[in-house]
């Protein structure tokens, strides 16, 4: 059967250069690929777009402002009538950027913030970062763009997550999304940030308590897709149907190569736009099959024998591969922890 799904959201790594060194960081981030894209190759790839129907572009990294060339994709994007966002570490957004960012028709932005002052600032490794990053989001907000904060839930964040809500919403940042530690790169070796069990469910327990408060306060609180599935825990949305990557989703590396989901390790590449064209690649045959033929056979783990299988997939990919090296088995699942309890109980 030919597959008919389309990448309607795509991350594209705009390079792999970061001006931090990350604790948790997930791609090792620092250095540039020793061969990335240059603004025409880049371009090029733009007009591959509107055939595949791609209705929305973010640019992350690494940092995706240390990429001279950001300017000018954003504006090519919206040319195409393409919506481009942005996840950026904050340090970069002076009012300069900030303008230009305007300018360009970017209108959100997401801005990494990982605990309170102390501890982001452990985390990122720079003094001052946190206010940095915080002042980086009122510019944005003052500028009209729509904001987001983003904090990777740790072993070390989790219990500031009450009072980081308080000093966000101080700020007037609009949303929030929280999304638990992938343990790739940095981040699989800095196992004091792993969560726990029994954080995993204080950050579900956090979410289910403090979505209605934000929401009657005029925040949304946005549980990403790592945070659980089919369980009490579920706060919005519809309900959790497995993961999209390789089917509503994708994935651009900066030197051009295409995977399912950014988060993935890069061996798990489905192709390269230096060689092939977006549409070749997306449609090619036995293309993503991890998530595209999926059936319970493939569940791995406690997943093989939970009734929500079928549905759920196993989970966030990332975090399954991450904790398991295998697609559909993610042990990090409130509803199997919390069976998990019962039967010990």
């Amino acid at each position: 059967m030919t597959f008919e799904g389309l990448p309607l959201l795509l991350g594209w790594e705009l390079t792999l250069a970061c001006n931090l060194r990350c604790q948790h960081c997930g791609s090792s981030a620092g250095s540039g690929r020793p061969n990335e894209l240059t603004l025409d190759e880049a371009l090029a790839i733009c007009t591959q777009f509107p055939e595949l129907a791609v209705q929305e572009v973010v640019f992350t990294g690494g940092e995706p402002l240390m990429q001279p060339y950001w300017p000018q994709l954003a504006t090519r994007l919206r040319e195409l009538q393409i919506k481009v966002g942005m996840v950026t570490n904050g340090l970069l957004l002076s009012p300069r950027i900030v303008a230009e960012i305007q300018a360009c028709g970017i209108r959100e932005v997401g801005v990494s913030l990982d605990g309170l002052e102390t501890t982001h600032d452990e985390i990122r490794a720079l003094p001052g970062a946190f206010l940095r990053s915080l002042d980086g989001l009122r510019r944005l907000l003052d500028a009209g763009i729509h904001a987001t904060a983003i904090t990777t839930v740790n072993a070390l964040n989790v219990h500031e997550l009450p009072a980081l809500y308080a000093r966000l919403h101080a700020a007037g940042v609009p949303q929030w999304q929280v999304q638990p530690l992938f343990g790739f790169g940095r981040g699989r070796e800095q196992t004091r940030l792993h969560l726990s069990s029994d954080q995993y469910l204080d950050m579900g327990r956090f979410c289910q308590e403090h979505g209605p408060l934000a929401a009657d306060s005029g925040m949304t609180l946005v549980p990403a897709d790592g945070c659980g599935y089919c369980s009490p825990f579920d706060t919005q949305g519809a309900p959790w149907r497995g993961c999209s990557a390789g089917i509503a989703d994708c994935g651009i590396m900066s030197d051009g190569r295409v995977k399912g989901c950014l988060s993935w390790p890069d061996s798990l590449v489905e192709g390269d736009l230096r060689q092939d064209t977006f549409w070749d690649i997306w449609f090619r045959p036995g293309a993503f099959a991890a998530t595209r033929n999926f059936t319970c056979a493939d569940l791995g783990g406690e997943c093989r024998t939970c009734e929500m299988g079928a549905q759920c997939g196993g989970g966030c990919s990332a975090k399954s591969i991450a904790a398991t090296g295998q697609f559909h088995a993610d042990p990090y699942c409130y509803r199997a922890i919390l069976a998990a309890r019962l039967t010990t109980q």
